[in-house]
């Protein structure tokens, strides 16, 4: 029943499996091990941390770099003799200013306000522990705005832009895209060493993990703890709650279904529009060329980047439609309960979650042409009323994949048995 890479050592906690529920016994673990579920090999226990010390100089990095990378131009291009600039905040406000203020909004979100709000917060972990302050909300809040971070999504942007723009003048890269490169690298990196589980426990130590249970224990899915039933507290709606981060427990699986189905359904209606209708256009000499999504995958392949061809279908034409396939399947495998391969079934929703950020790719590339062709009555970029659908349906899409629960198909998988 316990699973981790040392097999022999003596049990340390309970933990409960927040993808397939499965209840696992799991031995203290050294520096760089990790534990698994033996029944779907989620990763439970995360041996691999950095200090809050250390995170929190990665984070006040981050936030010294992100003057120079988001408002400080990283492309030039000579157009018509003139040299014009782009920067992350420049490509955002133009696209605002000339009639696209929501598809603005969006790139602003994922480009600007959620990597800023994370570098802030995980500054502000620190400063609680200094303070000894309980910082529940934060701690939440982290969790949350982890998958909108998308630096690492605007970088390849910027490589496609580059492709991109050379058709229409020379291009040339300025020394501040070195400081949103390491920006990217560096949030990249605080991702990956931040343990949020291991915060938790800092905070609350004396919301210790238990090593013998009398009854079947529950799971946060919010905070992933762990914890007895009779622990459990109730809000002022006398609904049960977490103890340690006082979240709602109990949600119904009806309640999880119909919240996926209506962002899953909204987003299938809006994604006709993204992919029909133009979502960029140049103006050049007085006339206007516009591009659907799979005209301008064309146009790359026309002019021999097939890479960057494959890399702008990849993201904006096959995940979006795939995540949405995927998702129908799964929500047909709970409704209907079929009774699949339940490795695969998992295996495809974590495909879902792991690609479907990338999607932003093309509204990245959009905000950076609106900086860089513009040059009044001979040659003009303008966005297209497509842009605003796929962004909405991208977050709709990955709204409805965090709100589905893993757990409704081992359920079913459990019931088969």
């Amino acid at each position: 029943m316990a699973q981790s890479n040392s097999e022999n050592l003596s049990v340390h906690k309970i933990a409960r499996c927040g993808d397939c529920d499965a209840i696992v016994s799991v031995a203290k673990l050294s520096k760089f091990e990790r534990a698994e579920c033996p029944r779907c090999h989620n990763t439970l226990i995360s041996g691999s941390r950095w200090s809050l010390h250390r995170c929190s100089l990665i984070a006040f990095s981050i936030l010294i770099l992100m003057p120079f990378a988001l408002t400080y131009p990283l492309l030039s291009v000579h157009l018509l003799g003139v040299k014009i600039d782009a920067s992350v905040w420049e490509g955002i406000w133009k696209m605002s200013v000339a009639g696209y203020p929501y598809t603005g909004f969006l790139v602003f979100i994922c480009a600007i306000l959620m990597p800023t709000a994370f570098a802030i917060l995980v500054i502000m972990l620190r400063f609680a522990q200094l303070l000894r302050i309980k910082p529940r909300n934060v701690l939440l809040f982290l969790g949350y705005i982890k998958p909108w971070v998308m630096f690492d999504v605007y970088l390849v942007a910027l490589g496609v832009t580059m492709f991109k723009v050379r058709e229409y003048a020379e291009l040339e890269i300025n020394i501040y895209l070195i400081a949103f490169i390491f920006t990217a690298l560096l949030t990249t990196l605080l991702f990956i060493k931040l343990n949020l589980d291991e915060v938790w426990q800092d905070f609350y130590p004396h919301y210790k993990a238990e090593t013998l249970f009398k009854h079947v224990p529950e799971f946060c899915p919010s905070c992933h703890y762990t914890f007895a039933p009779e622990r459990a507290r109730k809000d002022k709606m006398h609904r049960r709650i977490c103890p340690r981060c006082l979240s709602r427990l109990e949600k119904s699986p009806s309640t999880i279904l119909q919240r996926t189905w209506a962002m899953l359904i909204a987003g299938i209606i809006i994604l006709f529009p993204a992919q029909l209708l133009p979502i960029s256009g140049i103006y050049l000499a007085g006339g206007l060329s516009e591009d659907t999504l799979m005209s301008g995958v064309i146009a790359f392949i026309e002019s021999g980047s097939y890479f960057v061809a494959f890399v702008v279908f990849f993201a904006s034409v096959f995940v979006p439609i795939s995540k949405i396939i995927i998702m129908l399947y799964l929500l047909c495998a709970v409704h209907f309960n079929w009774t699949h391969s339940i490795k695969w079934q998992m295996r495809l929703l974590h495909i879902v979650h792991f690609v479907g950020r990338w999607s932003m790719l093309d509204l990245f590339v959009l905000a950076l042409m609106m900086s860089l062709v513009t040059r009044g009555q001979l040659i003009n970029f303008t966005v297209g009323p497509a842009a605003f659908y796929f962004g909405a349906t991208v977050f709709l899409t990955m709204m409805a994949t965090s709100q589905f629960d893993s757990r409704l198909l081992w359920n079913i998988y459990d019931r088969k048995q």
